[in-house]
């Protein structure tokens, strides 16, 4: 990402395809609500899903005005850049060796967090649902290379007088040669550039299948949050849920006998006798409560209490089927694994593409070089008349070149090759994608789900205690007596 005097350019990844979305806005109307609008072509706005970091969470307008935040997204593309080089390579990281011993670039998926930099990727709600199609198959292009069959024009003007004058037998002879150099030289040239091409596609679908292995690794952050954000909710309302039980269980569990102290409570004689004196028979602390009401009441709340005791064993059952730590780093092992090939996809093609590309672009210098050396040696046998020599030279010049074009021809089979493995791994990656991002997806609504049982299994604790403030009036009542 670069600044100018008067556009911000920021770069919004696609996550399930690894695209990159360039975007420039003034500093003015650098929001969310102005990015996603860029990416509706893209993704609905409706569907879109933004994720910044690390740490990685949904970016707000302040937190993008941020320098800090700016300057780390700066720090990104310069890292996402295979044509940037460092003098160093950061620890723990390598760069890309050819076979001649070269430093090329710098592979990708070695960097880590703590460079600092940040990244934004765009996710698609519409590609997490169930009812998502299978991405399309990535196919890079070109898959065949045209070769010229016939030669380009000749540089050679024999001076016919008239033009319509038929050359002699020398020019005609001499001319085979320059026209076999001519028609070797354009094809070279078409292998050449085709070199060219199919690197330039194949670095390209790397660093595609590089960026959507780091959105992986945002959304497994982002829910590694949301995870640990759910273990210390589990962690603090179990604790506050059995304190309280327990205290509600022993009191349900001893109502009978705290009704059994009261009715060993004599009243005092005093309101014994206001109690005949309006008609009533009172001679125990138990007479002044409605017990089969109080009964009713505990009775009651014991079915409220099994009731929560159930829902909490099902919010535990819930919590559980979070995921297991076995399960987690079986996700990782895995991720690893598929960055691991995407690295080797890139070495491979940093490293024997390039010599490949660099062999062809070597070899067209050649062609060149003896297309020119044909064409002095044939002017200058028209002007000498030594042909005798010159067909020597051109001879040995031919003999010289004729595994050129074959070999040119024989390594851009490899690169074809390399491009067709390199577009299947994309479509394989994609696909990896589209279920692990569905699976993440899935562990999401799920700790959503979660955190609103427990809330609701709070409120209904909050309404257990204050039914059971009513029993504890009963079982405090001796002690205000």
């Amino acid at each position: 990402m670069s600044i100018s005097t008067q556009l911000i350019q920021i770069r919004v990844l696609a996550a399930s395809t690894g695209v990159c979305y360039p975007i420039s806005l003034h500093p003015n109307e650098l929001n969310v609500a102005n990015i996603r609008r860029h990416l509706a072509g893209a993704v609905p706005p409706q569907d879109q899903i933004l994720l910044l970091g690390p740490p990685y969470k949904v970016p707000k307008d302040v937190t993008l005005r941020s320098e800090e935040v700016l300057s780390s997204l700066r720090l990104g593309d310069l890292e996402d850049d295979p044509n940037h080089h460092a003098d160093e390579p950061p620890v723990g990281e390598s760069s890309c060796l050819t076979s001649d011993g070269k430093t090329h670039r710098k592979s990708v998926l070695t960097t880590t967090e703590r460079t600092g930099a940040r990244r934004l990727f765009l996710f698609s709600k519409q590609a997490l649902s169930d009812s998502a199609p299978d991405p399309p198959p990535c196919s890079l292009q070109p898959i065949d290379l045209i070769l010229p069959t016939e030669p380009d024009p000749s540089p050679l003007v024999y001076g016919h007088n008239p033009p319509e004058t038929p050359a002699s037998p020398l020019h005609q002879a001499l001319e085979v040669y320059e026209r076999r150099f001519m028609l070797h030289l354009c094809r070279g040239r078409a292998l050449a550039d085709g070199a060219d091409m199919r690197l330039k596609a194949c670095r390209t679908c790397v660093s595609e299948q590089a960026i959507m292995a780091k959105a992986l690794r945002a959304a497994v952050s982002n829910l590694s949050d949301h995870r640990n954000g759910a273990a210390r909710t589990r962690t603090e309302f179990t604790s506050a849920f059995h304190a309280q039980t327990t205290s509600h269980s022993s009191l349900l569990r001893r109502f009978e006998n705290h009704l059994s102290t009261l009715a060993n409570i004599p009243l005092h004689p005093a309101l014994i006798s206001m109690a005949r004196s309006s008609g009533r028979m009172m001679e125990t602390l138990l007479d002044t409560f409605p017990v089969e009401r109080e009964r009713l009441w505990a009775t009651q709340c014991q079915t409220s209490q099994n009731r929560l005791l159930q829902e909490f064993e099902n919010l535990d059952v819930a919590f559980m089927q979070l995921g297991t730590k076995e399960s987690r780093e079986q996700e990782a092992r895995s991720d690893f694994e598929a960055e691991e090939e995407i690295k080797a996809l890139s070495f491979e093609v940093e490293g024997v593409a390039t010599d490949i590309r660099n062999r062809q672009d070597e070899r067209l210098l050649t062609l060149t070089s003896n297309h020119g050396e044909v064409v002095r040696t044939i002017l200058n046998a028209i002007k000498d008349g030594d042909a005798q020599a010159a067909f020597n030279v051109l001879e040995n010049l031919s003999k010289g070149s004729k595994d050129i074009v074959p070999s040119m021809e024989s390594d851009d089979s490899i690169l074809k090759d390399l491009m067709i493995r390199t577009s299947d791994a994309k479509t394989r990656a994609m696909k990896r994608m589209k279920t692990r991002l569905r699976q993440v997806s899935i562990t999401q609504s799920a700790i959503q789900r979660v955190l609103q049982n427990v809330n609701v299994l709070r409120d209904a604790l909050c309404q257990q205690n204050a039914n059971m403030t009513h029993l504890e009036h009963v079982v405090e009542f001796p002690t205000a007596y």
